[in-house]
C-alpha cells in the first residue's frame, strides 16, 4: 500500500555512500566485465560505471551543500546545480538520485509542487536523469542503494508500530504519471529512452501508455517519429489507441503528427479509429 512508502523520508539525505571506496561503486570489476549488456534494459547511473571514485572530498561537499538548498527551497539551489552539471562527471547523477528519492514521497504524498521542483531541476540536469525516471515505467519495484530499516504500522494492530526492512521503492500507477511528468519536462534528452523497445514494448502496459503519452507532451520531430512507429507495430489495440492519442496532444505543436493520425483513422480497431478523429479535431486530453 502507498502509505508504507512514507517511511522513504528517510531516503532524503545525500546519496553518498558510494563515493567511499566500495570497489562496486565505480571500477568495473570482474563480475562487470563478465555481464553482457542489455540494450532493452533502462540502465541507472551507477550501473553505466560513473566512477563516483573520482568525486573529490571537495566535490562531495559541494554536491551536499547543494543538496541542503534544494530541501530549503533556496534560491541559490539553480545556481549550485548548474555549476555541478556543467563540469560533468559524477555530480549529476548523484543528484539525480537524490532528486528520484524526493520525487518518490513527493509523488506518495501528491505534492504537485515538490514534483514541479524535482521536474524543473532534472530538466537542468537532462540526460543523466532520464534513467532514474523512466525506471518506475519499466519496474513495479526500484531497488534503493542499501536496506532502510523504519518503523511502519502493524498490520495486525493499526495502533502499534513494527520494524519494517526496506529494500525497494515501491511503484504503482500514480508514481509513473509523475514519473512522466518529470520526464516531459527533461523533453528531448528523454526521447531515446522513451521510445526505447525496454519503455514501448517490454513494459508494462500502463507503463507503455505513459511512455507514449510523455513523448505526445514532448511533441518534437523524434518524439513524433517514435509515436508512428509504435502506432504501425503495435499489436495491442490499447498501444495504439494511447499512440493516437499522443500524436493528437503533439498536433497541437507539431503539424508532423498530423499524416500518422490520418493513417490512424483506418485502423481496424473501432476505439483507435475514434481517438483519432479527435485528436485530428483537436479534442485530445491526455492524463499527464
Amino acid at each position: 500500500m502507498r502509505h508504507l512508502a512514507l517511511v522513504l523520508m528517510l531516503l532524503l539525505a545525500v546519496t553518498l555512500t558510494a563515493c567511499s571506496g566500495d570497489p562496486a561503486s565505480g571500477s568495473k570489476g570482474k563480475a562487470d566485465e563478465a555481464r553482457k549488456p542489455d540494450p532493452d534494459r533502462i540502465r541507472l547511473g551507477d550501473e553505466r560505471h560513473v566512477d563516483l571514485g573520482r568525486l573529490s572530498s571537495a566535490d562531495r561537499m559541494e554536491i551536499e551543500r547543494a543538496w541542503r538548498q534544494f530541501l530549503a527551497g533556496s534560491p541559490i539551489w539553480r545556481v549550485s546545480l548548474k555549476s555541478i552539471v556543467s563540469r560533468g562527471g559524477a555530480g549529476p547523477y548523484v543528484l539525480s538520485e537524490n532528486l528520484f528519492r524526493h520525487f518518490f514521497t513527493a509523488s506518495i504524498h501528491s505534492k504537485k509542487r515538490e514534483i514541479d521542483r524535482v521536474a524543473r531541476s532534472a530538466a537542468m540536469i537532462g540526460e543523466p536523469a532520464v534513467a532514474y525516471f523512466a525506471k518506475p515505467l519499466v519496474e513495479d519495484l526500484v531497488p534503493l542503494g542499501k536496506a532502510v530499516i523504519a518503523e511502519v504500522p502493524d498490520p495486525d494492530d493499526p495502533k502499534s508500530r513494527i520494524k519494517k526492512t526496506f529494500h525497494h521503492f515501491q511503484i504503482d500507477d500514480f508514481t509513473r504519471r509523475d514519473a512522466a511528468r518529470v520526464l516531459v519536462a527533461i523533453g528531448d534528452p528523454a526521447v531515446p529512452t522513451l521510445a526505447s523497445p525496454a519503455l514501448l514494448q517490454k513494459a508494462r502496459p500502463s507503463g507503455r501508455r505513459y511512455a507514449a503519452f510523455a513523448l505526445g507532451k514532448i511533441g518534437s520531430d523524434g518524439a513524433i517519429d517514435a509515436l508512428e512507429r509504435h502506432l504501425t507495430t503495435a499489436t495491442d489495440w490499447q498501444d495504439r489507441a494511447a499512440a493516437v492519442q499522443a500524436l493528437g496532444a503533439a498536433l497541437k505543436k507539431n503539424r508532423r503528427a498530423e499524416p500518422a493520425l490520418e493513417r490512424a483513422t483506418r485502423d481496424p480497431d473501432s476505439f483507435v479509429r475514434k481517438k483519432a478523429d479527435e485528436a485530428l479535431a483537436g479534442k485530445t486530453k491526455l492524463p499527464i
